[in-house]
């Protein structure tokens, strides 16, 4: 009877002594992002998240390069990693589990830059200009997220602000709209961003971060005035010059060399974080993309394309182009300091034809075999480059080529090919007299100097767009959806503003 009077009694002041109210109301002394941002170092956190995002391993450690290579004439898949199978060959679909963490993390940073920015705005304790520098840092970064959306995917949803409910979704923008965004962002960094930075900040975006990327997503919407303004106010700061050594530039002891205007860092810490959820939390620091594309798994390979297109003795020029050799490595070369000769790990990887002659070969760009042997398994602490200074250098060469100054843009390539001792385009075996030829070479200029390093399938495919080339010359599965990947299925069915109807052109 005693414990039926105590139950009772427990009910009844559970049932008097407790509201709705009571039960959902939360601790008012938690942290949440509208209490958080009292002081400089709190915002520089949020930012600092963001940049852990950009290191996943949706992003720049592995399906980045992954996404980005596997859909040019340069790169051969050469495993049956599943994310190998589907970007090749115009095999992509909307259900490809690669390409979807690929957007998610992308848009899981475009939300950490969000919520810094939202902290910064709300923030009355913080000096304005170092505000307006923390703001210019999150939309850069922002900015970047942006224009590999538009690029990749054309129109997206855009989000200003961090999303906060489940009614907040926004529908899919043109893309137009969607690099307008990217732009006004990068912009905005440009004027707000320090030109350069100290030790202790190496890694963060500068000016020239800013300026690079913006006056690359000029390229992809074809406004060269702008993007010429851009590229140009990086040659005039005079904060970057070539790397005197070409290799130089993709080995783990020079990162931050002087041509490099914005890369990922990676250090000896841990080792490469397999976290799939995009967000880069953990200690892990090293990168993957060495192992990815070396011998002992050499997931992805050159392509007959790749080392035919520099000029060659072999192909009838008087000297070889040296960037071959520190951007390929075939079987019988020697490396690790002249201690191993090279031979292919993989058997089952196909061949190339080099001049003529079958061969196999693999990726030395970002490898290690200019000290050692990785062995079996190999991840870097090499910083991986997303802009550099002789990109800068060809895209004002292909401007001013494309807008008829001629001897402006051989200008521009002949300082990219003097670095390597190369002769100048007018005394070279490249033919380059004619307009059309000169864009030509221009074209070939790019595609040796930067070479695997995730940028010629943009290229193809915003010169296909704008008639500079037709990329059925270069990829034998050409057709007009390629231009763009499928929007995640997992978007369509989530964002409830998106529907089936907005899938890319080609895609079901």
């Amino acid at each position: 009877m005693k414990l039926k009077a105590i139950f009772l009694f427990g009910l009844l002041a559970i049932g008097f002594g407790c509201s709705e109210d009571d039960l959902t109301r939360l601790d008012p002394g938690r942290v949440v992002p509208e209490n958080y941002f009292q002081n400089e170092q709190q915002i520089e956190s949020a930012i600092l998240s963001a940049y852990s995002t950009l290191r996943s391993g949706p992003l720049v450690s592995r399906w980045y390069f992954f996404i980005n290579d596997l859909r040019d004439d340069h790169h051969v898949a050469t495993s049956s990693l599943t994310v190998l199978l589907s970007i090749p060959g115009g095999n992509a679909a909307a259900t490809d589990f690669e390409m979807t963490e690929h957007w998610t993390a992308l848009y899981l940073l475009i939300h950490r830059a969000n919520t810094a920015l939202d902290g910064i705005e709300a923030n009355t304790t913080v000096d304005e200009d170092v505000k307006n520098t923390l703001a210019g840092e999150a939309r850069f970064l922002r900015g970047w997220a942006y224009n590999e959306l538009g690029t990749q995917w054309g129109g997206v949803p855009i989000y200003t602000t961090r999303l906060t409910t489940l009614d907040g979704f926004q529908p899919r923008s043109t893309r137009e709209e969607t690099f307008a965004q990217a732009q006004a962002d990068l912009q905005f960094a440009a004027e707000n961003l320090p030109e350069t930075r100290a030790d202790a900040s190496l890694g963060r975006a500068t000016r020239g971060s800013a300026l690079g990327i913006l006056g690359r997503s000029y390229m992809q919407t074809d406004n060269l005035d702008e993007a010429k303004t851009a590229l140009e106010a990086i040659v005039q700061s005079n904060q970057y010059e070539l790397e005197e050594n070409f290799g130089d530039l993709f080995i783990e002891e020079n990162d931050f060399s002087s041509e490099s205007l914005f890369e990922v860092v990676y250090a000896p810490i841990g080792d490469y974080n397999w976290n799939g959820f995009g967000t880069g939390d953990g200690s892990d620091s090293k990168s993957v993309r060495a192992q990815e594309y070396g011998k002992a798994w050499r997931n992805v390979a050159p392509s007959s394309d790749l080392v035919n297109l520099y000029e060659n003795e072999l192909a009838g020029c008087d000297y070889t182009d040296p960037r071959l050799r520190e951007t390929v490595i075939f079987d019988g070369d020697t490396y690790a300091n002249g201690t191993e000769v090279f031979d292919d790990a993989r058997p089952n990887s196909p061949d190339i034809n080099y001049q003529g002659t079958e061969i196999g070969a693999s990726f030395y760009k970002y490898e290690v075999y200019y000290k050692l042997n990785p062995g079996e398994f190999y991840t870097s602490t090499t910083n991986y480059i997303l802009m550099r200074y002789a990109d800068v250098l060809l895209l004002l060469a292909e401007i001013e080529a494309r807008q008829g100054d001629l001897d402006a843009a051989r200008d521009y390539v002949n300082q990219v090919r003097s670095r390597v001792d190369l002769p100048d385009l007018e005394d070279s075996c490249v033919p380059n007299e004619s307009r059309d030829e000169l864009i030509k070479a221009i074209i070939d200029e790019r595609g040796k100097e930067l070479a695997s390093e995730s940028v010629r399938a943009r290229d193809l495919r915003r010169w296909d767009l704008y008639g500079v080339i037709d990329a059925a010359n270069y990829l034998d599965y050409w057709t007009d959806r390629e231009l763009l990947l499928p929007i995640p299925l997992q978007e369509i069915v989530t964002n409830t503003e998106i529907s089936q109807a907005d899938q890319n052109p080609g895609y079901n």
